[in-house]
């Protein structure tokens, strides 16, 4: 039996061949880790006989045996050429074995098994690559799975299955693998393991295919059985069944040839007498190659637009990365390290100005919420209002006036009764703008560590890859922020003995006590009218003199305390008078605080950073110290470099790779329409020019990748926009555009395009 292309079509070599490189080209490039490609993955119960269908799928023998036999994954790459040739890897190493015949393959496999799993009875999440060109190769790659175990012996204990059963998941659950569920013919299929576990990961049977095997083990009288399997009657999949019929163990030890083997397997079917009276495309493993083949390349094609969309996705978030930690120009020569401080040192300026000013319209400031820093000194400032708002006397409760009464006397001189001393007013008021002192001190170191903060994760943002220069900026930026804080600290100093020195014109203060004697007033009348109403009540006379009789005298009783000449009388005017100026004093300090900590710390910073940063412009040895680059952001770069790379190759390859179209009814395409998004933008002219991968398509430039690591890729430039204007000419058709690109001189050059949405 020989599995060439011939027997699936003459030009099934050249449908075929494009989407599995394609496959082959996504995993080499180690993508298969970021993306889920569509595969086959054999699985099903240990010794249920996985190992030799892949071995009659390829003609090479497999390792057999009892036990766990499969004990890391193994993707078999098959392909049809005129000649047998082989070689085996693995995915942790990039060492490559090449056998010399089939038979070598079986020591080769149980060698780099017993590698991955450290000689161990373990298992590896590493798989062994075995890539098989030959004559009798289908064109078709899968991946055999250890088996399903479900009870413990002395070598798979516990944490053994664990380990199997997630490395099988690990798999299974990829939503584009089809699950190749191999299952003993002779055993009862209501029981089998691997079907339960693709139900769970495809509930809809849309990506599992089942294999019968070992059908001469079949006990009498059980072929019905099989067959409405085979059917697809007793455990329906929408991919169905095939049965094959694998070596036995004495043909193994017969060393028969898979030739030998193949033709025995066909001879049994035919001869069978229930099975030879089945559709023959259920039975046979050249069917099951012939199915698995046309079906892996179904499934590429399908899911082809949505990788690519997928791919597209993380190159645009990689490209994003690069730029993020790009820096704002070279720094080789001591001119340029110069004109690098210069440039970095405005781009800072102007984005911390930014955040002192509350201005966020600039990319970084909107995706930081933690360099808002006006923002954030906001906070700071109302707290501030709050702590001075605590420190307020308890001016209304009566043991205030109580007290207050007892320190006026207290202070007492020379004045005649029935006058306050305004001695004691200076006294009292001055004792409570004591308390405003250390709530605007705290202001004050707040606002220092904020800005300091800032300043941090803001230069952290601009040039992430100089951390000495980035250190430098934070150590002059922190002595102008210590500088400024005590200068602002002797502000607050004189605030505070200025505000104990009493003094405003404002006629606020003439009013609120106004408002407070007349608060107080329309409370004694309310108290004087509510005791006579509780007064009728309790069964006194209703008559409107004894009314009036009660108010009155309420109301006597405290003129006399409020505005007699007494001690009490004196402290409860006095309180009035402390708190009307307490208020208007204390709103004035918080404004005046807030405005020193808003000019002294944040408004002179973004000069003195900038006049001191450019002081080093002249010292090379501070200049080469400071664009040293990072070794960690230097090894994240290439790290993205080399990962765009990968990203930009799988992209054009995918691109190579045209869909199949209905034929179009018209043999003139339409026009392009205006509609869509016209943009403009500058890109450098580098070396290897503009990196860019163009297509004709219909004689548009339509953009289908990029080159390397190029400032395209670096650009706002996506796959499908369509090339318009050079330098704001028109490109005209695809030759003639190519032309000009390729005339251009480094630089830097306009280019115009469409994104039709």
């Amino acid at each position: 039996l020989r599995y060439t292309m011939a027997a699936f079509g003459t030009d099934w070599k050249s449908k075929v061949g494009p989407w599995l490189e394609l496959l082959e080209e996504l995993k080499a490039l180690s993508l298969d880790n970021a993306l889920s490609l569509p595969q086959i993955c054999v699985a099903g119960d240990q010794s249920s006989g996985k190992s030799s269908v892949l071995e009659a799928l390829s003609g090479i023998p497999f390792p057999r045996g009892y036990g766990l036999v499969t004990r890391c994954p193994v993707r078999l790459v098959m392909r049809s050429a005129p000649e047998w040739s082989c070689s085996v890897s693995t995915t942790s190493s990039t060492q490559t074995i090449t056998p010399k015949s089939p038979d070598d393959l079986t020591a080769i496999i149980l060698r780099l098994t017993e590698t991955l799993t450290q000689g161990q009875k373990e298992l590896s999440s590493d798989a062994i690559i075995i890539r098989l060109s030959s004559p009798e190769s289908p064109d078709l790659t899968v991946i055999d799975l250890p088996g399903i175990v479900r009870t413990e012996t002395s070598e798979r204990g516990v944490r053994v299955i664990k380990h199997i059963n997630n490395l099988i998941n690990h798999y299974l659950e990829e939503d584009r693998t089809i699950i190749l569920a191999i299952i003993p013919a002779n055993q009862d299929i209501a029981t089998i393991d691997i079907l339960e576990r693709a139900r769970i990961v495809d509930p809809a049977g849309e990506r599992t295919i089942g294999v019968l095997t070992k059908p001469d083990l079949i006990g009498p009288g059980n072929e019905q059985e099989v067959v409405a399997v085979l059917r697809n009657i007793r455990k329906p999949l929408k991919l169905g069944f095939v049965m094959v019929k694998n070596r036995s163990q004495a043909q193994v030890e017969e060393g028969l040839s898979c030739q030998t083997v193949a033709d025995d397997e066909e001879t049994f079917f035919q001869n069978h007498p229930t099975f030879s009276c089945l559709d023959q495309r259920l039975l046979g493993s050249r069917n099951l190659a012939s199915s698995l083949a046309r079906l892996l390349i179904q499934r590429i094609k399908q899911q082809t637009a949505p990788i690519k969309r997928q791919l597209e996705g993380m190159l645009s978030s990689i490209r994003a990365d690069l730029r993020a930690m790009s820096s704002c120009g070279s720094a080789s020569t001591a001119g340029q390290r110069q004109r690098l401080l210069v440039t970095l040192t405005q781009e800072f300026v102007r984005h911390l100005n930014d955040c002192v000013r509350g201005e966020y319209r600039d990319r970084i400031i909107v995706c930081n919420p933690n360099l808002r820093l006006y923002t954030r000194a906001l906070i700071i400032f109302h707290e501030l209002q709050s702590k001075v708002a605590a420190t307020a006397p308890p001016f209304r409760i009566k043991n205030f006036t109580s007290k207050l009464a007892c320190q006026m006397e207290a202070l007492r001189g020379r004045e005649l009764p029935g006058f306050m001393s305004a001695q004691s007013f200076y006294m009292f008021i001055q004792e409570f703008i004591n308390a405003w002192d250390p709530p605007a001190r705290m202001a004050a170191a707040q606002m220092r560590a904020l800005t300091n903060e800032v300043v941090r994760d803001l230069f952290e943002n601009i040039a992430a890859s100089y951390p000495v220069l980035r250190e430098s900026f934070q150590a002059v930026a922190s002595s102008i922020l210590e500088t400024s804080e005590h200068e602002a600290l002797r502000l607050l100093e004189g605030l505070v003995l200025r505000e104990k020195d009493p003094f405003t014109i404002n006629e606020f203060l003439q009013a609120h006590i106004n408002k407070l004697r007349y608060d107080r007033f329309e409370s004694s009348v309310d108290a004087a009218f509510k005791g006579s109403i509780l007064g009728d009540c309790s069964g006194q006379s209703g008559s409107w003199q004894a009314t009036k009789s009660h108010i009155g005298a309420s109301l006597r009783s405290w003129y006399l305390s409020a505005h007699g000449v007494s001690s009490s009388a004196n402290a409860e005017d006095m309180s009035a008078i402390l708190e009307a100026y307490w208020t208007l004093a204390s709103k004035r300090y918080v404004d005046n605080v807030c405005m020193c900590l808003d000019d002294r710390i944040l408004g002179t910073l973004c000069g003195k950073l900038q006049e001191t940063c450019y002081q080093f412009v002249h010292d090379e040895a501070k200049l080469r110290a400071f664009f040293t680059e990072d070794r960690a952001m230097a090894i994240q770069r290439s790290r993205l470099e080399k990962t765009l790379d990968k990203l930009s190759k799988a992209n054009a390859s995918m691109n190579n790779i045209q869909a199949e179209r209905r034929p179009s009814r018209r043999s003139v395409q339409p026009p392009l329409t205006p509609s869509g998004l016209k943009f403009k933008l500058s890109v450098a002219v580098e070396s290897q020019g503009l990196g860019l991968q163009l297509a004709d398509e219909e004689g548009r430039v339509v953009t289908k990748g990029f080159r390397g690591a190029s400032q395209a890729q670096l650009a706002e430039i996506q796959v499908g926009d369509i090339l318009i204007e050079i330098n704001n000419s028109p490109c005209g058709s695809f030759q003639s555009a190519i032309s000009t690109l390729k005339s251009l001189p480094k630089g830097a050059v306009q280019l115009t395009f469409l994104r039709v949405s």
